[in-house]
């Protein structure tokens, strides 16, 4: 599953649950402005959301940190919450929404989470619709 799939079947799964979803086709580290892959609301959950979509074959995610500055930056401006969307493939089935702060900063200063601590700290879409946000 490639990066523009990945981001398509979450915002698919979001807008399955009565979400509007915009993705931005040039997100990230390719643009000068801060962007995130996907920005989803619900008025009737008073829910908005910057999202950047992450997948890892391995048990520990990597992203840029340019990425995750840009999502927050993004979110801050917007008057949203940033959340990174993880599936670890092959190991855990479910998309898992994590809080940017619950990455862990790498020796470079890129940001980093593996499978067990995105367990821990993350939600799945229907506890983080339901309000059982572990942060």
């Amino acid at each position: 599953m490639r990066g523009a799939e990945s981001e398509r079947r979450v915002a698919d799964l979001l807008r399955s649950r009565g979400f509007a979803v915009m993705r931005a086709p040039a997100s990230g580290s390719r643009t000068k402005h801060p962007m995130p892959d996907l920005v989803a609301g619900c008025a009737r959950l008073s829910k908005r959301w910057a999202i950047e979509v992450k997948t890892s074959r391995r048990k520990r995610l990597y992203v840029p940190h340019e990425s995750i500055e840009q999502l927050q930056e993004f979110a801050r401006v917007f008057g949203c919450e940033p959340y990174v969307a993880i599936k670890f493939k092959g190991s855990y089935t479910n998309w898992l929404f994590v809080s940017p702060d619950s990455l862990s900063v790498t020796p470079r200063g890129n940001r980093s989470i593996s499978l067990k601590e995105a367990l821990r700290n993350g939600s799945d879409l229907d506890m983080l619709l339901a309000g059982q946000i572990r942060l």
